[in-house]
């Protein structure tokens, strides 16, 4: 069976008429009627009773009248569905989120996608940079927003979302709440909170490099994994650490951010898009695409670590 003898029945089911149906058909009525009479053959039924003067429907032709229109409309709608698919409509993206990405231009962006591309489902995975990283090159994952120094490998591609500029993050009682510019030697010996080597072991080493270069010794009392939990232990007293300005959207009452003299190092981390290089997915391509109109990129982005 055909895909062109079940629209040539159908079409002479609807008309009654095989001159009508072959001019909807845009073919010859002989050919027309070689057709339906082949799948009348190949069925084993009558589909149609005939006489000179009119055409009409058997039992089984009005059954099979069903099962066609179901099977073309089917048939119809698993085509465009793949059209959709491939200009991006339609699908699911595995996205990776920082969790101090909450606090960017990126929720905003997943809405906008959202609205423009409701027939592509988002799958928003919170996940620690190291890990968005793993997964996008296991292909467990489409695309994340994670701190730069985990974009850099060559199975990957990036682009910055934003680079965001540092701060000490003090309690208010601190000491150094009340200064206008902190510096280096502020914070010698004093409780410092830092993400974990373990995590981060580049930023770590680049960090503690730094403030030996300085001439600084913190004392690391506490290790984060985010963010938010450095600014919990700052506000429960505990000590003091860097934190980026998107933080002051989750700031606690009694913590303050001042402003720090990295003695001429540029003062941002990026937060940067990362995809699988050479990835032909639509749906990937969209949220790209939507995702430009959020990012806040500045020129010279380099940074003095990994947050």
């Amino acid at each position: 069976m055909e895909l062109r003898q079940i629209k040539y029945f159908i079409a002479v089911a609807e008309e009654l008429h095989f001159g009508r149906a072959a001019a909807r058909c845009h073919i010859a009525q002989p050919p027309l009627s070689q057709q339906i009479k082949r799948l009348e053959e190949e069925l084993d039924v009558k589909l149609f009773e005939r006489t000179s003067r009119k055409v009409s429907l058997t039992d089984e032709g009005s059954m099979f009248l069903h099962v066609a229109r179901d099977t073309l409309a089917t048939l119809e709608g698993g085509i465009e569905k793949m059209r959709m698919l491939a200009d991006g409509i339609i699908g699911k993206l595995r996205v990776g989120l920082l969790s101090s990405g909450l606090y960017t231009d990126f929720p905003k962006g997943v809405t906008a996608f959202r609205k423009r591309y409701p027939g592509i489902r988002l799958d928003i995975r919170e996940m620690q940079s190291s890990d968005q990283s793993l997964a996008l090159r296991a292909g467990e994952l489409d695309v994340g927003l994670s701190h730069y120094c985990y974009a850099d490998h060559y199975n990957l591609d990036s682009r910055t979302f934003l680079a965001d500029r540092y701060y000490l993050a003090v309690h208010e009682e601190h000491p150094l709440a009340r200064k206008k510019l902190a510096g280096y030697a502020d914070i010698d010996k004093q409780p410092f909170i830092m993400f974990s080597r373990q995590h981060y072991p580049d930023a770590y080493d680049r960090a503690i490099g730094r403030y030996h270069k300085y001439g600084v010794q913190p004392r690391i009392v506490q290790e984060a994994k985010t963010h938010l939990t450095k600014l919990s232990l700052v506000a429960a007293g505990m000590g003091i650490g860097f934190v980026p300005e998107r933080m002051r959207a989750a700031l606690p009452s009694t913590v303050r951010l001042v402003p720090f003299d990295f003695q001429g190092d540029v003062h941002r981390t990026p937060l940067k898009l990362v995809w699988r290089k050479n990835d032909p997915s639509p749906a990937l391509r969209c949220f790209l695409e939507v995702m430009e109109a959020f990012r806040r990129e500045e020129e010279n982005p380099s940074a003095i670590g990994c947050g």
